[in-house]
């Protein structure tokens, strides 16, 4: 473990918001009246780009806290140590307050199923719990603080409450809790419990952070969706726990449908006034610490449910959600509560889908509009069910659908080229960031160095070659007018109607159309890892290059681009 300064500060850090792409420019623009920010660690897990240097700016004028959604810390087949180095490499660069994530497990050996699920309230789960979150703090070499996280199921073999086993995962791990009052808020409604038995069972000095959101209300249950203003009963359950646990660092979640800054500022100011209203400013004493084999609850397991280890319970569970068809409720779920389990089921099987449809739909939006937003979603759909995320970011998801619609549309070059541009545009958006050689370094150092470099195509930059029209769709789609006829070239005439480079140009993601010629030399310059030089005596001596003026001409091109990757060092003899 850690020594103990580098363990977070209890002090309370005020009232912040979650950081959002929707007001990147308002912060930037103008001192807002927030305290701190919370940032999404996993969108910043980037190898460079725009992301790490706009947070580098707001780093500058605001503190910041991490906030992931994937570590996964329960997950049986246990912690991804590269994910937590990548944290960590993170968090010495920003050094945020804290780093936070989510009691529960989001993916099970290969399957990345992107959303929060519980975990039972068993003492084989807080045996695995305190090992991983221990060994995660070793490698962060920080503490951390967990979140609750609302649910829609529970299990047979729970043994005890949540906040009783949240505490005593806390107290043995020697972690932090984030409590989330909206998520309290939906699972006691989902499952029948008092709200304030919740707040009343936690330690007090184990509470570092709040978080407040909105959720979506279907009469009879609740689902957590951070899209909604905060409702009345959560106002009113925050007073609760701010009278007690006193001063905790505050902040308001919102995940879609991002109102103006100012919206959410004055929520904030809400959440201000509650707290100077409480009726304690300073935490109680802790409470002393529990043991889950001595507790005596209401979940007393019966003969049937106490072979239900926790990998039995994950690997149910995730068939369940990554079925084509949704299975009748196992006995591992336990129905009781106002949400019955295959009810509960059912909303995790459904979110799943939903959300990598949302996903391909934002990725591929040029895609989706040229062939029509209902069908795209039956592509989508269909693309779901045979491709399980096989990476923790969903930046990354969508990786094969220009080759799924080939498959669907062979004779469709135009719209599966078209995904193919869309998905490396997005690409080199979150590339690594490389030094170039421009027109100021090479009257530095002289064209020599760059012309006798090897490995000198920037990483990012892509070359395609197209059948069809569809970069003159996409600028049509981009600039909202008429799309023009779809052009498909024969392959027996020509190679490739069109060869598009596409590179990444003052964080901005761009292409052009290129003449063939200059396509086979920059495919060739990487490939075969030679120097400009070299590929250029060989093309002469090829009768390749016959007008000298041409490389002069590209050269001029790719300096200006920047696609060439800047190191005067790395040259061949």
């Amino acid at each position: 473990m850690a020594n103990s300064s580098s363990f977070i500060n209890p002090t309370s850090a005020g009232f912040g918001l979650g950081l959002r792409t929707e007001h990147y420019q308002d912060f930037l623009n103008h001192e807002q009246n927030v305290d701190w920010l919370e940032v999404i660690t996993d969108n910043f897990l980037v190898e460079g780009g725009k992301p790490l240097q706009m947070l580098e700016r707001f780093r500058e004028k605001y503190n910041i806290a991490f906030h992931g959604v994937s570590m996964s810390i329960g997950s049986y087949n246990g912690l991804d140590l590269q994910y937590l180095q990548k944290v960590k490499k993170l968090a010495d660069r920003f050094q945020p307050m804290w780093i936070s994530d989510h009691m529960c497990w989001t993916h099970y050996h290969e399957h990345y199923l992107h959303d929060l699920y519980p975990l039972p309230y068993t003492q084989e789960c807080a045996d695995l719990l305190i090992q991983q979150i221990t060994q995660a703090q070793d490698v962060l070499e920080r503490q951390l603080v967990l979140e609750n996280v609302s649910s829609y199921i529970r299990y047979s073999s729970s043994r005890t409450t949540e906040w009783e086993f949240l505490n005593y995962i806390a107290q043995q791990a020697n972690c932090k809790l984030l409590l989330d009052v909206n998520n309290i808020y939906v699972s006691s409604v989902n499952h029948s419990f008092n709200p304030q038995d919740y707040l009343n069972g936690l330690d007090t000095q184990l509470i570092q952070q709040i978080h407040l959101a909105g959720h979506s209300h279907y009469g009879n249950y609740i689902v957590d969706t951070h899209d909604a203003p905060i409702c009345e009963d959560v106002w009113s359950l925050y007073a609760k726990a701010c009278n007690r646990f006193g001063a905790v660092s505050t902040m308001i979640e919102r995940d879609a449908n991002i109102p103006p800054l100012e919206e959410l500022i004055q929520e904030l100011d809400r959440a201000r006034q509650i707290f100077a209203q409480s009726s304690i400013n300073a935490p109680s004493q802790p409470l002393p610490a529990t043991s889950l084999a001595n507790h005596s609850g209401d979940w007393s397991p019966s003969n049937l449910v106490t072979s239900f280890s926790v990998q039995n319970n994950q690997d149910v569970f995730s068939e369940i959600v990554r079925g084509a068809n949704l299975l009748k409720a196992p006995p591992q779920f336990d129905s009781k509560g106002q949400l019955d389990a295959q009810h509960g089921l059912a909303i995790y099987h459904n979110a799943y889908r939903a959300r990598l449809v949302e996903v391909l739909a934002d990725v591929f939006s040029h895609t989706r509009l040229f062939c029509g937003s209902d069908y795209f979603e039956q592509l989508a759909h269909l693309y779901v069910e045979s491709h399980t995320p096989s990476a923790r970011s969903l930046h990354f998801y969508g990786d094969f659908f220009a080759d799924f619609l080939q498959q669907q549309h062979p004779d469709s070059p135009e719209l599966y080229e078209l995904a193919e541009l869309e998905w490396s545009l997005r690409a080199v958006f979150f590339a690594t960031d490389s030094a170039a050689w421009d027109i100021e370094k090479i009257q530095q150092h002289s064209p020599n160095p760059c012309l006798e470099q090897t490995s000198i195509l920037q990483p990012f930059v892509k070359i395609l070659h197209h059948q069809s029209n569809a970069w003159q769709i996409w600028k049509a789609i981009e600039a909202d007018i008429e799309v023009p006829p779809a052009q498909v070239q024969d392959k027996t005439i020509a190679p490739c109607l069109y060869s598009i480079l596409v590179w990444r140009q003052d964080n901005q993601p761009q292409f052009s159309t290129i003449d063939l010629s200059q396509a086979l030399f920059l495919t060739q310059l990487r490939h075969e890892n030679m120097s400009i030089a070299q590929l250029t005596e060989r093309w002469l001596g090829a009768g390749q290059l016959s007008d000298a003026n041409l490389l002069a001409n590209w050269l001029q091109q790719w300096w200006s681009q920047q696609v060439l990757r800047f190191s005067p060092l790395d040259t061949s003899v």
